[in-house]
């Protein structure tokens, strides 16, 4: 990564958050996920760009972040831990493209698939759901997890995903109350990062 320059890493990121964007009906009509897909190969390219995720969140059982195995993803964290630092901010660049990633297959019908970049997104983030950079990515995540397993019409684990992502936004903000960090801010330069008054805008 040391090679590539970040502007050019956070130039693929809002190429493809550009295609993602791109209504269906403006595709080809033989090629409907054109633009999905094209954002998925962007997508793909920043995540090699990233690197591998730290060896202490990969090398964790994925089945902690299924239900079951103690509902240990759902459970509420006891304490606030920053990301901070390069290993921690690496961990949470990685979570924002296994949410996307996790998003346009989704978007493209493949649900095995989509839930699978999801689940990687919350292994990634757990130790700092409850931080104001990476709660709102949290929530998203746990929500889009909800919704596929409803469309799935399994009912109770899809509340049980929902019901979590609520129970986390009430703890976080009772207990920090700003308003969190918008998953795309990662990705842009420190001066061009929301006012706080813009991102009140947005969680209202």
């Amino acid at each position: 990564m040391a090679s590539v320059p970040w502007a050019e890493i956070r130039e693929k990121f809002q190429a493809a958050l550009a295609l993602s964007r791109v209504e269906l009906h403006k595709n080809p009509e033989k090629e409907p996920y054109k633009s999905k897909y094209g954002a998925r190969a962007l997508l793909e390219e920043v995540k090699a760009l990233l690197g591998p995720a730290p060896e202490d969140e990969d090398e964790r059982p994925q089945a902690e972040d299924c239900l079951g195995a103690g509902d240990h993803a759902l459970a509420l964290p006891a304490e606030v831990l920053e990301a901070e630092g390069p290993v921690a901010q690496g961990a949470v660049r990685l979570a924002v493209i296994e949410f996307h990633l996790g998003v346009n297959h989704i978007d493209t019908e493949e649900l095995s698939a989509g839930e699978e970049h999801l689940v990687k997104c919350l292994r990634l983030l757990r130790k700092y759901r409850l931080s104001q950079d990476c709660v709102s990515l949290y929530i998203q995540a746990q929500n889009n997890l909800g919704i596929l397993w409803s469309e799935r019409e399994e009912i109770e684990t899809a509340q049980a995903y929902l019901e979590s992502s609520e129970a986390l936004y009430k703890q976080y903000m009772k207990e920090i109350g700003s308003p969190p960090l918008d998953p795309t801010e990662h990705f842009l330069p420190e001066e061009e990062k929301l006012a706080e008054q813009e991102r009140s805008k947005r969680t209202t």
